[in-house]
């Protein structure tokens, strides 16, 4: 992105925490950003697919709010998804956006485990302004996140998906 599309981004922050979407919201603000706050995976989905304005940047925390349960014929297109299948159903619809992931859990014990996608930067939380700060002006200058497998390619292995 340019200088100058990177002061004026749009960001959207996804944290089923209130205190964190306050937190980082205000020193995004104060540096100009435009900032979208949705609480878990089905809010920012909908909020992504439906602003009228692109959105070039996503902060989402690993672990948002479970599924909840739903007697329904047609499938939902804003299902409640942990964050790494949050980015992957972005990252289905747009291959030009930045996401950074952040939890509070350390980064090591998350790649140890396969929750933490490769190549995406990752916020250790609680993290200060100017961590949030610079990681935000570093991701965004530089490329976007690409597409590509996250779990394994054999299914039934294991593997439990939500279906909402």
């Amino acid at each position: 992105m340019t200088t100058d599309k990177i002061a004026h981004a749009t960001i959207l922050l996804v944290d089923d925490d209130p205190s964190t979407l306050l937190l980082a919201s205000k020193p995004l603000q104060d540096q100009g950003y435009t900032v979208l706050q949705a609480p878990g995976s089905a809010e920012a989905l909908r909020l992504y697919a439906e602003h009228p304005r692109p959105i070039h940047l996503v902060v989402t925390d690993i672990f948002l709010p479970p599924p909840g349960f739903q007697l329904s014929v047609e499938k939902n297109p804003y299902p409640r998804v942990n964050g790494l299948e949050m980015v992957e159903r972005l990252l289905d619809k747009k291959r030009d956006i930045r996401i950074i992931l952040m939890s509070s859990t350390p980064g090591p014990d998350l790649q140890s485990r396969g929750l933490i996608r490769e190549g995406l930067p990752f916020l250790k939380k609680p993290f200060t302004s100017d961590a949030l700060l610079t990681l935000i002006r570093d991701t965004l200058a530089g490329p976007p996140a690409t597409q590509g497998p996250t779990k394994p390619s054999a299914p039934g292995k294991g593997e439990v998906e939500w279906v909402d």
